[in-house]
């Protein structure tokens, strides 16, 4: 079972909270005062590595190119926020797309990801020395060391009780007037809020998408769904400051296929059906300036 949600609210303190079990393996905790969604995942059946899934060449194909389409947007604040050439660290950086563009935009990359299968890819792209292996902690960087830590789709999966000692560290290898760059995904995009509705209304058809949404299969699932509010309100209370953030697509059209037939739930004709609908909600979370993807840029508070 993964860890249970916290009985305060991490990111307002709040006490009062919603509970609503999804699936039957799958129960939510909605924090009255801010949104903040925490999970609990109960396991019945042995959990999977987080690629193990995954055809690789779709894999690479979607998301080595969403990530290249969010770069931009993430690289364009920090080139003003940051001086040229500055240190990044980016945390749990999976197959290396963000360093790539990163490092291609000027900065000097540093890279740390746990996953074998992603660590090896990552060291193919960026070259012997760039990327380790492991997971940030207090042995892994040197105190004040990197201009930037960016944390893209990591700290959804670390329990809530343990995000203020990861943030400590964090801070601890942030040089002075550092930048933190959390991505995180949101309550705020259509997706997430149209998932939450098959589950609702249609519970047998709105299962693959909850399961999906949450990756419950996965041994790190998500943990935690956030809005630019309780986001917000957790790095206060953590000791940082937002200084500035930007909503990015989560799926975005040129990717629609390869994406949605990566896990291997959906078939590819399948994922031709659904692309039109798929298109229909980009156009509408565009209109409407949110997405499932958001980034936030914050700063140590003093």
């Amino acid at each position: 079972m993964s860890a249970s949600p916290p009985p305060r609210c991490v990111a307002c303190g709040g006490s009062a909270f919603t509970d609503r079990r999804i699936l039957p393996d799958l129960l939510t905790r909605t924090c009255t005062s801010c949104g903040l969604v925490s999970s609990a995942i109960e396991r019945s059946d042995p959990t999977v590595a987080e690629f193990a899934l995954v055809d690789q060449d779709a894999y690479l194909r979607s998301v080595g190119e969403t990530r290249r389409l969010q770069a931009r947007p993430i690289l364009e604040v920090l080139t003003r926020q940051a001086a040229p050439g500055a240190t990044l660290l980016d945390v749990g950086c999976s197959f290396g797309f963000f360093l790539l563009a990163a490092r291609r935009a000027g900065f000097q990359i540093s890279g740390i990801e746990p996953d074998l299968q992603a660590y090896d890819y990552a060291c193919r792209l960026l070259g012997d020395g760039v990327v380790r292996r492991g997971i940030l902690d207090g042995d892994s960087v040197e105190p004040r060391s990197v201009d930037i830590v960016s944390t893209l789709d990591v700290i959804e999966h670390i329990p809530l009780l343990e995000h203020a000692a990861f943030a400590a560290t964090v801070r601890e290898a942030l040089a002075a007037r550092g930048i933190w760059v959390i991505k995180v995904p949101s309550t705020e995009g259509l997706y997430y809020k149209l998932s939450d509705l098959a589950a609702r209304t249609h519970p047998r058809s709105g299962a693959n998408l909850i399961r999906r949404m949450w990756q419950t299969r996965y041994q790190y699932p998500h943990l935690v769904y956030y809005s630019l509010r309780s986001l917000t309100l957790e790095l206060e209370s953590l000791g940082f400051r937002v200084v500035g953030h930007r909503y990015v697509a989560e799926l975005p059209t040129r990717t629609v296929i390869d994406r949605l037939s990566t896990d291997g739930d959906i078939s590819r004709r399948a994922a031709w059906l659904a692309a039109p609908a798929v298109m229909g909600v980009n156009l509408i979370d565009l209109a409407r300036g949110k997405s499932d993807g958001l980034v936030v840029f914050a700063r140590p508070a003093s």
